[in-house]
């Protein structure tokens, strides 16, 4: 015989019924399935980045003389495309990719994308790096259109004001520490002067050593501009400077035949004479 219930037990009858279908609801049970896989991947992936940043972390600490050299900036740089160079040199530079050069220097440097800035060859060689003629490896054209590319892209202003007594190109003395290709300008003036930087940058190189005596480089982009034979240099290594700001004295330091400036401008590693853009 059929028990009666009541309305009490029948609506306790009716949740035990609900809960025990929810309870063994497929759909149910395969949302927390789905909910424990992704979290186990959520996880594994989060371990694996962990791991590469570890990675990372250790290549950079076993390495960290190479990375903070000017050699490793220097080919960073060269991958730096300066949009005020154009697409004509972006293009140029596909086709016909820069020598990496033994300096050391300077972008971001002078060593390997900085040979893009000459570095090495202004610790261990003589003011004229050997470059017969760097025209020899660039031509007018190139130079041409450096010189509009810097006009375009910066309003440079003289680092002192003096005489002319060395133009950029080839040159001969009877003096054979002065032969060859002079890839700069020297400006002398009375010792002690201050130099200005002829634009803003960052100080990539502040040196005492090889032929250019106390020099010191400073970059932006993929120019560098070198100050030579200072007397003191007024800045450090990583050093952001604006333009006309004093970054050095003038010298005889080096390889020098009186007190003078010896200033260069490069556009990666080729070299534009500085008068074109200059009135000195």
């Amino acid at each position: 015989m059929e028990k009666i219930l009541n309305e009490d037990e029948k609506i306790r009858r009716a949740e035990e019924i609900y809960f025990r279908r929810n309870s063994q609801n497929p759909l149910v049970i395969d949302k927390k399935s789905q909910k424990a896989k992704n979290s186990v991947k959520d996880k594994i992936i989060l371990h694996f980045i962990l791991m590469i940043n570890i990675a990372i972390i250790v290549f950079c600490v076993q390495n960290k003389d190479y990375i903070f050299s000017e050699e490793f900036l220097n080919k960073i740089n060269e991958y730096n495309i300066n949009i005020s160079t154009g697409i004509v040199d972006f293009v140029g530079k596909m086709v016909n990719p820069s020598k990496e050069g033994s300096s050391t220097d300077d972008l971001i440097d002078n060593s390997s994308p900085e040979n893009a800035l000459g570095e090495t060859a202004d610790e261990t060689s003589n003011e004229n790096p050997e470059i017969v003629n760097p025209e020899a490896s660039s031509s007018i054209s190139e130079m041409d259109m450096d010189v509009e590319n810097l006009k375009n892209a910066y309003s440079l202003i003289n680092p002192i004001e003096g005489t002319i007594t060395s133009r950029f190109g080839l040159r001969e003395s009877k003096n054979k520490n002065v032969e060859g290709f002079h890839t700069g300008i020297d400006i002398a003036t009375e010792k002690g002067t201050y130099i200005k930087s002829s634009f803003e940058g960052i100080v990539t190189l502040v040196s005492n050593k090889g032929d250019y005596g106390k020099h010191l480089k400073i970059r932006c982009n993929n120019v560098t501009m070198l100050y030579a034979h200072c007397q003191s240099i007024l800045v450090k290594e990583g050093q952001i400077v604006g333009k006309g700001q004093e970054i050095a004295t003038v010298g005889s330091t080096g390889n020098s035949t009186g007190p003078h400036l010896h200033f260069e401008i490069r556009v990666d590693d080729r070299f534009v004479d500085p008068l074109r853009l200059l009135k000195i």
